[in-house]
């Protein structure tokens, strides 16, 4: 009897170590081994970086009431693992009623010069969630397109023109 206890606690033991081994083995290898591969491999064009825009307008146009001088400032950080990119992307908006910056998540991917971003607040408190549609432009050093945002003042979905060039790595 006690021979059929020790081999069954024995197989228990080694089940449940056999399990954590096949399951470290899974993550070391969707964590490590297949970007390692897709890296080496990838032969499409590398955006990872910095990335810059500036929206203003720096006067009020009499002619259009709804025309107001404002600022916006797009700062994007891409992390690029072959088609994947993660990163991040700093918001900042000025003009003569409201000043705000919004910190966001963003991932999203690359396919024939094409990035389609999905920007996430990092802040969870915060429902502003947006998404772009850009293309490789000037040779690689722009990325130019739509900015589509939920507009939480109006509840509407809005967008804007998107032009970002590459940060400068001076």
């Amino acid at each position: 009897m006690e021979i059929i206890v020790e081999q069954g606690i024995l197989g228990i033991v080694v089940g449940v170590l056999t399990a954590l081994l096949l399951f470290a083995l899974k993550a070391i290898w969707q964590n490590k081994v297949v970007p390692f591969l897709e890296a080496t491999r990838y032969q499409g064009v590398r955006v990872d970086g910095g990335w810059a825009g500036l929206d203003q307008q720096l006067e009020d146009d009499p002619e259009n009431e709804e025309s107001k001088k404002y600022r916006a400032e797009f700062n994007l950080f891409i992390h690029q693992r072959a088609h994947n990119l993660t990163g991040s992307l700093l918001f900042r908006f000025e003009n003569n009623e409201k000043k705000f910056s919004l910190d966001f998540n963003v991932t999203g991917y690359i396919w024939e010069g094409y990035l389609t971003l999905n920007f996430t607040p990092k802040d969870k408190k915060l429902t502003s969630y947006a998404t772009s549609l850009v293309k490789l432009h000037s040779g690689g050093e722009t990325l130019v397109g739509k900015y589509v945002f939920r507009n939480v003042e109006q509840e509407f979905v809005s967008d804007v023109p998107l032009f970002l060039s590459r940060a400068s790595s001076s």
